[in-house]
């Protein structure tokens, strides 16, 4: 399209300065937000809030992970460790 008549840009012969390098979405940050934003706000369209809730309340207590006895709908604050065990339960749940 080069509607400004640059082909090039200025920076296309220094090293590291590509964007797609230096701008990175910070991985810790991103994934699971992108998990609890997207991929479970999807379920909740196709599935329903009750069944999700429901799924998630009946699901075996592990050792390890934490159980959802409400569901996962009435949350007030969802932290990283909370995303995580859902993560391993989404699973089972879908």
């Amino acid at each position: 399209y080069c509607l400004s008549g640059v082909v090039d840009p200025f920076w296309c012969n220094w090293p590291f300065t590509d964007p797609t390098w230096f701008l990175t979405p910070d991985t810790l940050h991103h994934w699971p937000h992108e998990f609890y934003d997207h991929d479970v706000q999807w379920c909740i369209r196709i599935i329903g809030m009750e069944e999700l809730d429901f799924c998630f309340s009946v699901l075996q207590p592990l050792m390890t992970f934490r159980h959802f006895k409400q569901g996962i709908l009435t949350l007030k604050q969802v932290t990283g460790r909370a995303q995580r065990d859902m993560q391993h339960y989404f699973v089972a749940v879908m």
